[in-house]
């Protein structure tokens, strides 16, 4: 066990080490729902209307388009290209890397055998995750503005007026923040619930109607 740990904490595997510990930790937050699946999604926020957990990175999102990973949630891909990065490092480390006796000619050879994972590992998981493409990107469906229309929200600012407010919006995973209106008459306030009614794409914000006064 002890070797196990030391090939572990040895370079280049530490840094595989690491990210996989934070990928252990985001899947068992995920598992009790405070986290989403698509956390760290690329260009899938709503068309103007969300202030959600999307990454804009139209470069980024062109790369996986190369790969063939395009649409693919990407706590996914990085959570394989992880454990095939891990993988690599640590039986490099143990078959040869930790026989090396001097210090520098092994952080050498571990610079190199970390670049040469990193390529490895991206096309592994390119490989893996193609078959599977269609069925992991209907985990990855943007919540577009018409899908809200209707549902309910929390209010999380002070208060709601026509010209400012938030609320959340449970979606199963870590919410969805949305920038609200309503008439100041309507004397919503914090924790209070509300009914989506409309969307205005000019202030990417939705009118919302208090909960009581949606159903009758």
């Amino acid at each position: 066990m002890s070797l196990f740990f030391q090939n572990s904490l040895a370079f280049p595997t530490i840094i595989f080490s690491g990210l996989l510990i934070i990928v252990l930790f985001y899947w068992l937050c995920a598992a009790f729902g405070l986290l989403d699946i698509d956390l760290f999604n690329v260009d899938t926020a709503v068309d103007g209307g969300l202030d959600g957990n999307s990454i804009d990175a139209t470069g980024f999102a062109g790369w996986l388009t190369k790969l063939g990973l395009a649409g693919i949630p990407v706590t996914i891909i990085l959570t394989l290209f992880t454990l095939f990065g891990w993988t690599i490092t640590y039986f490099c480390v143990h078959l040869f890397i930790r026989f090396i006796d001097t210090n520098l000619l092994r952080y050498l050879v571990g610079f190199a055998v970390f670049a040469i994972t990193l390529f490895i590992a991206l096309h592994l998981t390119a490989l893996c995750l193609r078959p599977v493409r269609n069925k992991l990107k209907s985990l990855n469906k943007p919540k577009t503005v018409h899908q809200l229309i209707g549902q309910l929200a929390t209010v999380r600012s002070g208060e709601v007026t026509e010209h400012k407010g938030e609320a959340i919006l449970e979606d199963g995973g870590a919410g969805l923040i949305l920038q609200i209106r309503a008439s100041s008459i309507d004397n919503i306030k914090r924790g209070d619930r509300v009914v989506i009614i409309s969307y205005d794409a000019q202030s990417h914000s939705y009118q919302v109607v208090t909960e009581d006064e949606f159903r009758h």
